[in-house]
């Protein structure tokens, strides 16, 4: 709309002009000035419409989203229950599944109850192909105990019967039987007493802590990443989600929500917007 202030003068102006009968009108800079401030007048108010039609656009997409937020919120908690917590921010969804539900104490294979919640998890994840799903692993920070297997007590061999001769008695030995026979008593003393020098070696490497021991997860990394990937791999084998939308993620213990260490023990399976990727 044109101001009316501008509008009153530039007819106070022009009436102005008209006065002088048939003489040449003499251009006034006061016209000049008004009607670029009626040019610019009108160029802020298209300004301002159109940076309002563009809020209006914005608020009713992110209305939008807010909606398909909260809608994909509600599939993912009803699909969960009570074994899990899920919560929206950053324009993320994540689902929270503490590991007593998935995980037995330590390990990474999921019990039967893990099963089931993932069973249901899979199936509302199916429905949402326009997510990118990753998969993270959370541990507390109690380190990994390294448990070592007792060693088997070794059975001694039993004792070779000495040679006899014909009448029952033990049989003479010559002297080249004699020196063999020394010499393998010799081997063997020293084999034995080889065998207890290594064996107190790794006694003692055993008793200050550093001997090395195979175990499926020495620190909470592994433990964290294995447990992520086994979620990983039950969506995409077991509830059929399409592995080009999954990834896993380990965050060992360095990521706590809590001071409470067992609410730190978790899985999070987190739902972002799918990227397209196209092979070069």
């Amino acid at each position: 709309m044109l101001r009316l202030p501008v509008l009153a003068a530039i007819v106070v102006v022009v009436a102005a002009a008209g006065c002088g009968g048939s003489k040449k009108p003499v251009a006034d800079p006061r016209v000049a000035s008004l009607e670029q401030e009626l040019t610019d007048t009108k160029a802020a108010l298209a300004k301002e419409k159109q940076e309002a039609d563009e809020l209006r656009s914005a608020d009713a997409a992110l209305k939008a989203k807010a909606d398909e937020a909260k809608a994909l919120q509600d599939k993912l908690a009803e699909a969960v229950g009570k074994a899990g917590e899920v919560t929206t921010a950053d324009g993320a969804v994540k689902l929270e599944l503490v590991d007593q539900i998935l995980f037995p104490t330590g390990e990474a294979d999921l019990t039967e109850g893990g099963r089931e919640v993932l069973a249901k998890v899979g199936k509302a994840l199916k429905e949402i192909d326009d997510k990118q799903i990753w998969v993270q692993g959370h541990t507390d920070d109690q380190p990994i105990v390294v448990k070592k297997p007792k060693p088997e007590p070794v059975k001694p061999e039993p004792a070779k019967p000495e040679p006899k001769d014909k009448k029952g008695k033990p049989a003479a030995k010559d002297a080249k039987g004699a020196k063999a026979g020394t010499a393998k008593d010799a081997k063997d003393a020293k084999d034995a007493k080889d065998a207890k020098d290594a064996k107190d070696a790794k006694d003692a490497k055993d008793k200050d802590g550093s001997s090395d021991a195979v175990l499926a997860f020495v620190t909470n990394w592994e433990l964290s990443a294995a447990r992520a990937l086994t979620v990983v791999h039950y969506l995409q084998d077991d509830a059929k989600v399409d592995p080009t939308r999954l990834a896993a993620v380990a965050f060992g213990q360095y990521r706590p929500v809590s001071k409470v260490r067992a609410k730190n023990r978790r899985i999070e399976i987190v739902l972002y917007p799918r990227a397209k990727f196209a092979p070069k």
